[in-house]
Order: structure tokens, then sequence, then C-alpha cells
């Protein structure tokens, strides 16, 4: 497929202080890309080179093509931006700010119904924007972003300050834009947000791709322990010998339920037989997703090693 996005050998300096490092990927249509890492390892640099806020040092950016910095007009006629800190004047109403951008877009205003992030705002929009929460000037700023249904949605920390539901139906806007064709680069330090959105995600630190794969792989392929529990109609401390003797690496008993890690995922069926075999009453059993933040500490530990 096509990239979308393709940035190849992108580096930012700042005098003698290298913000990004060689940094490569590229992002078909449709995908959504996360940067993910701590607060100054690069994520939002990257961004604003591809906004043209910043000029590169070296490398190549091409939207569809066309290198960023040639034909910046056009590239950002396409694209829908969400900065990290987004500041609106504090004397002006919510209706006023999105009027404003309506028409710096050739909009017209009767589109707002259908942005999620305005949902339960009506009475607010109204009033002075000083008067609002954080999570209501988030809500606002992603109302902005998501209005003009770009072609491609650039996003840095989308969700600070939102509460939970805002943040669910975030997610179901994005990936339903997705669906139709958007594509999303989304930068984060927040592994939920990671987990909970992107197809492929960039781990980062001090400006370099620590690794770059699906979030699936990196459960996958970077763990090297595997955990699995059988939940059993009556616990009896012989299943856990059971369970040891067929490959079980760890075994803990939790009530009625055996907790239990294996080198080798083929081993949970022989394990789960065996229990069976000895007498034990399943109910039921299934796979242990390890946490993102264990997946991104095992990351940066063995890049150090």
């Amino acid at each position: 497929m096509d990239a979308m996005i393709d940035i190849q050998n992108l580096v930012k300096k700042y005098g003698n202080f290298t913000a990004v490092n060689d940094v490569s990927f590229t992002v078909p249509k449709g995908e959504v890309f996360a940067l993910l890492g701590p607060n100054g390892c690069g994520k939002t640099t990257i961004i604003r080179v591809m906004m043209g806020l910043l000029k590169r040092t070296s490398g190549a950016i091409k939207i569809e093509g066309r290198d960023v910095e040639k034909g910046s007009v056009g590239i950002r006629e396409k694209i829908s931006y969400l900065p990290q800190q987004v500041v609106f004047p504090d004397t002006l109403t919510g209706k006023e700010i999105l009027h404003f951008y309506c028409r710096l877009r050739r909009m017209k205003m009767d589109g707002i119904d259908r942005v999620f992030s305005l949902k339960g705002m009506e009475d607010f929009l109204s009033r002075p924007v000083g008067e609002y929460s954080g999570g209501m000037q988030q809500r606002l700023a992603l109302a902005i972003t998501l209005l003009p249904r770009s072609e491609i949605l650039i996003m840095d920390e989308p969700t600070a300050s939102l509460d939970p539901e805002a943040v669910y139906e975030f997610r179901q806007a994005v990936r339903e834009l997705c669906q139709q064709g958007t594509t999303v680069i989304l930068a984060t330090h927040l592994l939920s947000e990671s987990e909970g959105l992107a197809d492929r995600v960039a781990i980062m630190r001090t400006g370099k791709i620590v690794t770059l794969k699906s979030m699936k792989e990196m459960k996958e392929e970077i763990l090297k322990t595997f955990k699995f529990y059988i939940s059993l109609g009556q616990m009896e401390e012989r299943f856990e010998e059971v369970a040891r003797k067929n490959g079980a690496s760890e075994v803990e008993s939790i009530d009625r339920a055996l907790i239990i890690s294996t080198e080798k995922p083929e081993d949970r069926l022989r394990i789960v037989n065996a229990v069976q075999a000895e007498g034990g009453l399943i109910e039921r059993f299934g796979t242990i997703e390890p946490p993102l933040e264990e997946v991104y500490m095992k990351i940066l530990q063995d890049r150090e090693a």
C-alpha cells in the first residue's frame, strides 16, 4: 500500500542538542500510528516538523508523495492538527470560536452537530471560554480538529483532561474516521491511549525510535512469558503440580483459579487437558493479556542491556 506519510532519516537539532535522531517510518492511508514515549523524547518535535512549524535539519518528509516544505500550502489543507496545548481567548464564547474556525476552513456551522465532543456542551457554547474547565476546553479543541473531516489527523496528547466517557467517545469517533480512510498520527505518553487506538506503535526514547511494531506483535513477540488462567469448580493442591509437570514455569492459585505462566504458548492446551484428566472440573480458561506498561518497560530494558 502506498504511504500517505513517509518520513525518512529525519534529524532535528537545536545547536549541539539532537531532539530527533535519524527517525524513519511510513503510514498508509487509514492507519492510526502512535508515537509513544516519555515527555521530551522527540514526539512533539516530529509533529511540528511535519506541520512545517519547524525546519528539519536533514532527512525527508513526504505526504502523498509531496515534500512538506515545498508543497506546504496544499499539504496543510489536507491536515487537521491538534497541538499539545491549545489556548483560546478567554473573552470569546465557544460558539464564536467555532464560527471563526468554520470561516477559516470555509465551512458552514451546521456541521458542528455531528462532532462527538460537543455533546452535552450546548449550554456552555454561549459562555466565555474563560469559564470552561480544562476538560471542556479540550473538548472544544477536539471539535475544531474533527470538524473538517480532513484526510489526515495529527494529534498531540488528544485526551488530556478528558473524562472517561469523552475518551471512549473520542476513540469511537477516530475509528469511524479511519474506516472512511482518514490517516491518524497520535503522539502520546499514555500507554492506554496507544493500546486503545493504534494499529502500530513506534516507541521512542531520547530522539530515536526504539521499536516499531503492531500492538499485537509487541505483546506476542517481545514478552517471553505467556500467562493464562483456568477457573475450576473446585480447587485441589495437586492441580498445581499437574500444571508444573506439563510445562508451567510458574503457577499461582487464587480462589478457584490457577494463574499459569509458560514459556511456550502451545503448552497451554496440554496443561488444560492434563488438569482435566486429573479430575479438574474446568469452568473456563483464557489468556491473560500482558499490560502495555510491562511491554514498554521490557522493550526499554532489552535495548539498554
